[in-house]
């Protein structure tokens, strides 16, 4: 059974291991801790039994008028169980009375936010990682 929190509270010895996985420049488990602590709204997906946090979403905010997600991701395992859309729905009724709910994502990718309603926009993006050797 998946439940969902909005902080680490309680959850210290949770194991976040799977995430980031076939990523250029990877995250480790205490720079997604450091990510969570330091987000304006974080929900988890924790599978308690196994004691283990399954998915993330985070926002950043002026806690006005705009919220940007940059952070959504469930493990490998959990994947096609309802858990992102689960994250995406909580998260975007945090940001509902905010007149801009932003993302960026690959172009694959964004099937899955129309469901939201969320429509295509340009945006543009550094990525120190992609040029180093």
């Amino acid at each position: 059974m998946i439940s969902y929190t909005e902080s680490l509270r309680g959850l210290k010895h949770y194991s976040l291991d799977g995430f980031c996985e076939g990523w250029k420049q990877p995250l480790t488990a205490l720079q997604l801790r450091t990510i969570i602590k330091n987000s304006t709204y974080t929900i988890l997906a924790v599978d308690k039994a196994q004691k283990k946090i399954v998915g993330i979403i985070t926002a950043l905010s002026d806690k006005l008028h705009w919220a940007f997600i940059p952070y959504l991701e469930v493990i490998a395992e959990y994947q096609k169980q309802g858990i992102g859309k689960r994250l995406m729905e909580l998260m975007l009724e945090k940001t509902k009375d905010m007149a801009c709910t932003d993302l960026t994502c690959d172009r694959e990718m964004q099937a899955f936010y129309r469901q939201f309603g969320m429509t295509e926009s340009y945006g543009m993006m550094i990525r120190r990682y992609e040029n180093r050797k």
